[in-house]
């Protein structure tokens, strides 16, 4: 026996779960996409901070400054002193650069930090004064006053103390900026072993979600799998029974109709009176009676043995060039008798020239047989039927019923061509049938590579549109 599953095993609990690892790796992938934006934005936060900031070129201006000064202070000594070598054009050099490094240390990249300590900062308000005054000095001593380059050595030597408590202040800054660096540094390696930590435990449970999911993944697989089989192998069992029953009626034609058409044929005998009369005049009445429910049980087990021939796939088409006009007129001789008693007009409207068709002709009188039966049966009386014929766009021929009778809702529509269902049931059982017209009319189409239209409104007629294909299109030729 196939396995029964119940509807949550197959749906809730996979789909659950998928649901779960989805939502799970959602917050993995954001869970590290802001990890990542968190360090990344530190990194950036602290790349600017080391950029402003770098301890060698703090020091090293600092010590450039004491060195230059000192530099200064030897050319002008050997200068005053005669020295061999000394020049007016090194003492002057030397003073050019001295200068240019306290005007680096005023306004340069890292003056804000000299600024920002009050010590460096007056020890600088002191040294520019006096070093932009040695300039004017230098001019006298150069045009021959020594005395103005006495005083220059003076006080130079006065400010030794304050380049060198400088110089002390910049090594400060700088072991400072160092211990910091040094501080961060640690909090830095801190946040990326924590950030490695927990990137780790996301992947360890995201690894962990992933096997959940392939677990469930491949036990749903495996229940779909099973399930797949065992609706393959009902499928096998439903179409092998369908077939046996559809074999079964379609072998039972003979057994059915022979039978059937002897009481027919015994009974329209006795009618007639073809052997004399029967006697009793009530006996005719009766005989009427057996003659039309015997033509309409036939015509019940004709439509379903047709249905099951068609189900069965016994059904072949014997194709011809078949005249659309004859077929026609053939299927209204012989619904006219009815249509009559119910006081139905019957309209013919096709063209003079149609194209012929190739298709089986018995099938297409059936199709249209089918049609108009079935519009003449739920048509009231004084209404109208009328078919009609013509050739569409792409080349494909249709033939149109159309009837004023009591039509059909749109629910009623969607099951018109089930087997054995009926649009109106409560008029399909007053006027008969089978429910099976519309369903056999519906196959034979398809038999012919072609398709049915069926249009409805409820109290405003149906129109039933069979529809050739362009191919099944012969040569046109003259409709009587």
């Amino acid at each position: 026996m196939p396995r029964r599953f119940l509807p949550k095993q197959i749906a809730n609990r996979p789909e659950g779960l998928a649901g779960a690892g989805r939502r799970f790796v959602l917050v993995l992938v954001a869970t590290v996409v802001g990890l990542s934006l968190v360090l990344a934005a530190y990194f950036y936060v602290q790349q600017r901070e080391y950029n402003r900031f770098s301890f060698q070129n703090i020091v090293w201006e600092g010590a450039q400054f004491r060195n230059e000064h000192q530099a200064f202070r030897a050319a002008l000594l050997e200068y005053l002193n005669n020295t061999p070598g000394a020049t007016e054009q090194e003492v002057r050099r030397r003073y050019d650069i001295l200068y240019s490094r306290l005007d680096m240390l005023l306004t340069g990249r890292a003056s804000a930090t000299y600024q920002a300590d009050s010590d460096l900062s007056a020890l600088l308000g002191r040294i520019d004064p006096i070093v932009r005054g040695w300039e004017s000095q230098l001019t006298s001593l150069f045009a021959g006053n020594r005395a103005a380059g006495d005083a220059v050595a003076v006080s130079m030597r006065k400010l030794d103390a304050d380049f060198s408590a400088f110089a002390a202040g910049v090594n400060a800054i700088g072991i400072k900026r160092v211990d910091d660096a040094r501080e961060k540094l640690a909090r830095l390696y801190n946040i990326l072993i924590a950030a490695g930590v927990v990137t780790w435990l996301l992947v360890i449970g995201f690894a962990y979600a992933l096997m959940r999911q392939l677990r469930a993944s491949e036990t749903a697989h495996a229940e779909m799998r099973a399930m797949t089989n065992d609706l393959e192998i009902a499928r096998r069992q439903a179409e092998e029974a369908s077939r046996t029953k559809s074999n079964f009626l379609a072998t039972m034609s003979h057994e059915l109709r022979t039978p059937l058409n002897a009481i027919l044929g015994f009974a329209e005998i006795m009618r007639q009176g073809i052997f004399g009369p029967v006697g009793n005049s009530r006996y005719d009445d009766y005989l009427d009676g057996i003659v039309k429910s015997g033509q309409h049980l036939l015509s019940l087990i004709n439509d379903v043995l047709d249905m099951s021939r068609i189900e069965a796939g016994r059904l072949e088409l014997t194709e011809t060039e078949l005249d659309i006009g004859q077929a026609v007129d053939h299927a209204l001789d012989m619904v006219t008798v009815t249509a009559s008693g119910k006081g139905v007009v019957l309209e013919r409207a096709l063209p003079a020239i149609l194209p012929r068709l190739q298709a089986d002709e018995r099938l297409v009188r059936q199709m249209l047989l089918n049609l108009l039966s079935n519009a003449i049966k739920f048509t009231p009386e004084g209404g109208q039927v009328e078919i009609a014929a013509a050739l569409l766009g792409e080349g494909e021929l249709a033939i149109r019923v159309r009837d004023t009778g009591i039509g059909m809702s749109d629910r009623q529509l969607q099951k018109v061509f089930e087997p054995f269902s009926q649009g109106d049931s409560l008029r399909a059982r007053e006027a008969g049938g089978s429910g099976l017209g519309l369903p056999i009319t519906k196959r034979l189409i398809e038999l012919h590579d072609g398709r049915i239209h069926l249009a409805s409104r409820k109290s405003n007629g149906t129109t039933a549109t069979l529809v050739f294909p362009a191919g099944r299109v012969c040569a046109a030729g003259a409709t009587p």
